[in-house]
């Protein structure tokens, strides 16, 4: 399984610091996408054929020669021992499909391995449909499909992405390629990966390998402007830019005797935040005494379903006596 793992860690450069976060290594997960068990475990098969055989499938498979009744030889598995193919004896419709939740606010990357062999001419119909009885129908697609729609749908309003798609013409042999989809518009929902064969006209072997799921947690980058001081009230605001919706909160770091009152803004969206900095009683005092007031602050950004992280910055206030 291919991960994005982000560690913590502090940078500051002048008047921009940020801070990033670990994402979480479960965000989501293909159940058994390398097909290294040796069998489908974690996938639904769907098939409707147009013979007696019970035998047109997907299979796991190893080596050169597909599991059931299949004559053509393939591609061996690109990554590991294992990966997915169709073996079939007769015309029909193939589909292997697993259904996946999407954590909300993350970023997903779909990342798969596809490849395929046909002895006859690859054709889609137009419009396109599973059917195989009639005319010419030989092809091999993969699709991010709405969960609650028929395994075989090809209704456009089911099908959410589409990841690959022979046409007709195409090489009649495609080496495994890699293939990637964003699926960051579906965050927060469930999604179903299809892989469809249609054959009508010979064997086709389509097959995957290493179905994936790179997730991100959402970004808690951030950047500190420089500060505008009111110096007749001997306050300041702090501009912050954020990445996305979150909760921003600035506060002393000198916990133990806290010289500005905490202050907490909600972000909607990306954009700049001008956070207020006012002083306590105490630290009004020292300030209209002394005419400034160095203080050491804390900026901290939780982004909405992600993690939070903090920065510190440097600043003066100034009050100018009436």
């Amino acid at each position: 399984m291919l991960l994005t793992r982000l560690h913590l860690f502090a940078a500051a450069i002048a008047a921009t610091v940020a801070l990033v976060a670990p994402a979480s290594s479960s965000a989501a997960t293909v159940v058994n996408g390398e097909f290294e068990t040796g069998n489908l475990d974690g996938w639904t098969v769907f098939n409707r054929s147009g013979g007696p055989s019970t035998e047109d499938s997907w299979y796991a498979y190893t080596g050169i020669v597909p599991p059931g009744p299949s004559e053509l030889n393939v591609t061996p598995p690109p990554n590991g021992n294992y990966a997915a193919v169709t073996s079939q004896g007769g015309e029909g419709l193939h589909i292997l499909y697993q259904d996946v939740p999407l954590e909300p606010y993350y970023t997903h990357q779909l990342v798969l391995m596809a490849y395929y062999r046909s002895d006859a001419p690859l054709t889609t119909p137009s419009p396109d449909g599973f059917g195989f009885e009639g005319d010419a129908n030989q092809q091999y697609r993969i699709d991010v499909m709405n969960p609650a729609a028929p395994p075989d749908s090809v209704n456009p309003a089911d099908v959410l992405a589409s990841v690959f798609a022979t046409k007709t013409g195409d090489s009649q042999e495609l080496k495994p390629t890699l293939l990637t989809a964003d699926l960051t518009p579906f965050a927060g929902q469930t999604v179903r990966l299809r892989f469809a064969e249609v054959d009508n006209r010979g064997y086709l072997a389509a097959s995957a390998d290493v179905v994936t799921i790179q997730s991100s947690a959402p970004s808690n980058l951030i950047a500190l402007g420089k500060p505008s001081l009111n110096k007749k009230k001997g306050t300041a605001r702090l501009p912050v830019s954020v990445p996305g919706p979150g909760t921003l909160v600035i506060a002393d770091v000198k916990n133990s005797k806290r010289r500005i009152k905490a202050k907490t803004l909600t972000a909607i969206a990306a954009g700049t935040l001008k956070l207020p900095i006012k002083t306590t009683k105490s630290a009004r005092k020292t300030l209209a005494e002394k005419g400034k007031l160095k203080l050491k602050v804390a900026v901290a950004f939780t982004p909405t379903g992600g993690f939070a992280a903090s920065v510190t910055r440097q600043l003066t206030l100034k009050l100018v006596p009436k």
